[in-house]
Parts: C-alpha cells; structure tokens; sequence
C-alpha cells in the first residue's frame, strides 16, 4: 500500500498498480466515540423549602399580633410591679420597654418570614451556580476527549482505491460528460497502463477524451502511439495484415451494421460480390483496391491506377455475366457509395511506410477527432470497429485491455461478438456509452457497470431499473394518544352536643366538631405508535442519477447472488489530498450507533441547556417547581397549616 504524504510525486501516485476506477471515500470521523457521560442535570428545589416558605407566608401575621399580645402583656406585668412597688415606677419607662418588646419581636418574626419565604429563590439560584459549573466542567471534559478522539482517527485514511475485482471481463461506463470520461481514462488507463504494461484506447467520443492520459504516459516514459481517425486510419495494421475474406467481412458488417436482421439477404448478396472481387485481385486485396474494382464493374469513368491493364479487363469482361450484373446493379451502387470516400483514407497502405499495430505493449490511442455525424462518418467507425474485431480473432497476441469509447452507435451484435473474443483471449474490455439508450439498453450488464450522470429521466429511470430493487422498511403511519380525568369530590360535615345536669351550681357543656374533606384525582395517560410497512423500492432513484457530479460515478458490480452498490469519485485531483491510499481502505470496525460521534448527517448532535421551568430534553428528569405558588397549588394549606 503505498500513501500519499506532502502532495509531491501526484503523476507518480497516479501511475500505480492495481485496476481501479477511482476512489471510494469514508469519512475518519465516522470511527470517533461520543463522550458518554451524561450532561448534568439541574437538581429540583427541596419540598421542604417550599413547604417553609408557604408556612411563612401564611402564619407571618399571627407572629406578628402574637408579638404585638406580648408587648401589651410586658407593659401591664410592669405596671402591675410598680403600682405594688416591686417595678419600674416610671410610666414612660414602662411604656417604652413594652414598646421595645413589641418592635423587636415584631422585627425578628418578620426577618424570619421573609428569609423563608425567599428560601425556593436563594435555593434555585444556589442550584443553577452549581448547574452552570457543572455543565462548564462537562464541557471541558467532552472538549479534552474530542480532542483525543480527533487525534487518535487523525492518521486514518479516507479516500482508498475503488479496486476492480480481479474476475472482472468487462467494465461499461454510462453516462457522463466529457470531463467525466477524461478524468475516469486518466485515472483507470493510468493503473492499466502500469499493471499490464499495455493498452489500446480507440476513443470514438469525437472529443478526443484522451488526451490527458496521453500527456500522463509521455510524462512517465511510456512509449505512445496516437492515431488521428479517420486521416490516419492507413497507418494502422487493422487492415493492412487481413485477408481477402477479413476484409470481405468487415466491409460487409461495416455496412449493414445498423441494419435490421431481416437484410440478412443483401449481406449475403454484397459477400458474393465483395468475394469474387477479391478472389479477382489474387494476393494483393487492399480496401482502395476493392472500391476500385467495383468502379469497374460500374463501368464508371476513369484509370484507376490502383489496378492493371489486365484486371480491369477481367474484372469488366468476365468476373460476372451481363445478367448478374444487371440484377445486382443496386447492390454495386451502395457498395460503391460506401466504398468511395474510403479511397483516398487508404492511400498511404501501399507506401511502404510503417504501421502502427494495436494490442503491443504501451499506449496506443486512436483518436476520433470529428464529431460529425454523417455517412462517411459511420462507415469509418464501424469499419475500425471491425477491425478491432479481425485484430483480436487473429492468433498474434493481444496485450493489456482494449478501452472503446464512444461505443453508442455501434451495432449490439457487434458488441457481443467483440465482448466473446476478449474474453475468449483474456483481454479486459472498457466500454464507454454516452446515453442509455438503442443498443447500450441491450449491452450494458455484461460485468462491472459503472454510472456517471444521466441527465435524461428515462435513461435515468432506465439505469436505476438495472440497478434494482429492493426490500425495505419505511414508516407509514403514527398514532398518538392523549387522554386525561380529573376527579373533585369535597365533602363537610358539623355536630353540636348540649347537655345540662344538677340544680345548683348548674353545669352545662357545650361540644361542637366538624369535619372538612377534600380529595383531588388527576390522571393523563398517553400513548404513542408508529407502523412500518415492507417496500420494494429503487436501490438508487433516478433522481440521484440525474443530479450525480461531472467526477462521480456509481459501481454496479454483480457477483453470485449479491449486487454491490457503492459510490466512486474518479478526479485525479484528489492524489493532492491528505489521507490517500492507492489500495483498498483497511478494513476497521465501526463503533456501535449509540457510541458514534458522528451522527447520519454529519453534525454532532450537542447537548441543550436544561433551564429551570422548562421541559428538559428526552430523558432527563424535568426541574422541580418554578416557585412556591405553584408548589402551593399542589400542596392544598389543609395538607401543610
């Protein structure tokens, strides 16, 4: 495994081995633990201050004339002493003492009555200092254990190697843009190019996507070959190293290739013609030969060089009788429509010059550099395509993957026959679909998928389709409950007695009783509950697809039984990044979801202060009462006088 380290050698970080289509990240902080102690809690005020205060505030004024009752009974004790000469004689000094009594006493009762009364204020702010230094000391614990969390996961690696499974035959790539397919050829070629030493990219996007992997293999000293299609096409050895019958089939197959199978007719019509043409030209069958040939045929004007004074004789005169050549008049002029403007491309094969062969070690490219969409166009593409196909059915060896981008015009039949010969040869085959549509719907699904964005909803709606479905629990309804009963009952009840017994001295008793009661019930209950139902719904919806970044991609990997979904970003940038591996992520356990600091989004779910008088978060208990009054509402003076 080799890391990244100070963002230095990023080409030759690139320029390793190991297939891959990018990189697969996991966030470090996912293995961080939350701090398990729990957040303080406010302690309630005590029930017996409440009950002191309230006592206070009801019996304050009966202290107070009880005060008042001993101040007048010291004045007339002292009066009574100084009358008999026992006290103080002095009225003022009399009056003034019962006075004092009566103040200071009254003073010191209602000092006490307020002290208690104010007792449930002194008390909940004592337990709020002691509730906020508590919650500063939390806090600071919590901030010292993140930072050893944060420390300890700091020199995890995030971002591993989307590695391809080493069965893997073929990988489809659908969808995207053009900065997309240049990212995923530069980072994919790059591990290609270095695990097998080889590679053969024919780029038929038209926007020539491979131009950074170019610049990256000149930079690191590996030999590259880059053909311009469709000027350079005779530099190649496609053609040059085919027999009559290979370039007879490929030209036939070039030419019906988008035609329906029904035509099964004229393709056996223009092999019979194409065919005795060749066997006509002996040993030397080129492509410009053949289009010259049936210029013959045609009786078209001209002296086509390409041919000798006793071939044009033969082909003209006695290669077909007059009849053949009558009914088979149409089939010649489409064979030489198609066969005209490839003239001329295929001029240099007979120069002597050298040609650059596909399947040898380093990077060969054949690059398609015009998007034109035409006839000439198609024909081209698909001739190299069939090309491609005689190169990997010949016995020379074939090294290192064959990538085709731009693959969405060529026929489905076609694919298959080129995906059954690079499996048959050992050879891993890279195609490259714009769009999800005609022939990619019938292709895609081989092997490894891989998905950059659809901007189309159907092709959209099409891919999430392939992906799947799956089962899934979803919650589909709640169900709350509250109910609640308050029951009052009071209840009075007064008796007198009188009873009178002798003559003299006559005794009388008088008895009175009388009973208060009063009961209060107070119930709520409630109930809350939730149903989940069984869905069979998208693995990915096609709105994910849609809305996917320009250097994202989504891996489909189906194995025995098992389908593999997992999101890969394919930008070179991130060799630049701290915390990269060119190899998959070590495998770590995660800590439990109750243990996790990181919670599914992302952010860290911090505790909230638990004010006194309000309703505290999910278990933790609520603070005591707010103040006496309603501790009093509660507490009925007949349960506390």
């Amino acid at each position: 495994m080799t890391d990244s380290a100070s963002g230095s050698q990023h080409l030759d970080f690139l320029y390793v081995e190991g297939e891959r289509l990018g990189w697969v990240f996991r966030d470090r902080n996912r293995f961080r633990h939350r701090y398990r102690e729990p957040y303080p809690t406010i302690e309630p005020v005590r029930d017996e201050v409440f009950f002191d205060a309230a006592t206070a505030g009801v019996d304050k004024w009966r202290r107070l004339r009880r005060w008042v009752g001993i101040g007048v009974g010291v004045t007339v004790v002292l009066l009574c002493l100084g009358i008999v000469g026992k006290g103080p004689s002095n009225l003022i000094v009399i009056l003034a003492t019962g006075l004092a009594v009566m103040v200071g006493g009254g003073w010191l009762s209602w000092s006490n009555s307020r002290s208690a009364e104010e007792g449930p204020q002194r008390e909940r702010e004592k337990q709020l200092r002691r509730y906020e230094a508590e919650c500063a000391w939390w806090e600071q614990r919590r901030e010292y254990f993140d930072a050893r969390e944060r420390e300890r996961v700091s020199g995890y690696l995030e971002w591993g190697a989307a590695l391809l499974p080493p069965t893997t035959r073929r990988v489809d790539i659908v969808g995207g843009s053009v900065w997309g397919w240049e990212a995923v050829l530069t980072v994919m070629g790059a591990s290609m190019l270095r695990t097998h030493g080889a590679m053969t990219v024919v780029d038929f996007s038209g926007e020539a996507a491979c131009h950074e992997l170019v610049w990256l293999a000149r930079e690191v000293d590996v030999d590259v070959t880059a053909v311009r299609l469709p000027d350079q096409v005779g530099e190649t050895t496609l053609f040059s190293d085919l027999d009559g019958r290979g370039l007879v089939d490929s030209l036939v197959e070039a030419m019906h290739g988008d035609a329906p199978a029904g035509r099964r007719a004229d393709r056996a019509q223009d092999d019979r013609i194409l065919s005795a043409v060749c066997r006509a030209l002996g040993e030397d069958v080129t492509i410009h030969r053949i289009a010259a040939a049936v210029s013959v045929l045609l009786d078209e004007p001209g002296s086509f060089p390409e041919l000798s004074e006793a071939e044009r004789e033969h082909i003209s005169g006695s290669l077909f009788s007059d009849e053949f050549r009558r009914q088979a008049h149409p089939n010649l002029q489409r064979i030489e429509s198609h066969l005209y403007p490839l003239r001329e491309l295929f001029a240099a094969t007979d120069q002597g010059q050298d040609r650059h062969d596909l399947g040898m070690p380093g990077l060969t490219c054949l690059v398609y550099e015009n998007a034109a969409h035409n006839a000439r166009e198609e024909l081209v593409k698909e001739l190299v395509f069939q090309g491609l196909v005689q190169r990997l059915s010949s016995p020379r060896s074939f090294v290192g993957p064959l990538v085709v981008a731009g693959a969405d015009d060529l026929s489905h039949r076609h694919i298959e026959r080129l995906t059954d010969l690079c499996t048959r040869r050992g050879v891993r085959l890279v195609l490259m679909f714009r769009h999800l549509r005609d022939s990619a719907v019938r292709a895609v699904g081989a092997d490894v998928v891989a998905f950059m964005r659809l901007s189309n909803h159907e092709e959209a709606a099409r891919a999430a389709d392939f992906i799947g479905r799956q089962h899934t629990f979803v919650l589909s309804q709640l169900t709350r409950t509250l109910g609640g009963s308050q029951t009052h009952s009071e209840g009075n009840s007064l008796g007198f007695s009188d009873q009178t017994s002798g003559a003299w001295p006559r005794h009388v008793s008088v008895g009175r009783s009388w009973t208060h009661t009063r009961s209060v019930a107070d119930s709520a209950n409630w109930n809350d509950s939730q149903s989940e139902q069984r869905v069979y719904e998208y693995v990915v919806e096609p709105r994910t697809l849609q809305d996917l970044p320009d250097y994202a991609l989504i891996e489909v990997t189906q194995g025995t039984g098992s389908l593999s979904v997992r999101s890969v970003e394919c930008n070179p940038d991130i060799v630049s990044l701290p915390r990269v591996t060119t190899g998959p992520l070590p495998d770590l356990p995660f800590p439990h979801p109750s243990q996790a600091a990181a919670q599914p989004s992302g952010e860290q779910s911090g505790p909230q202060l638990n004010l006194p008088g309000q309703p505290g978060p999910a278990g933790r208990p609520r603070p005591g009462y707010d103040d006496e009054f309603e501790w009093a509402e509660e507490h009925r003076p007949e349960d506390w006088r």
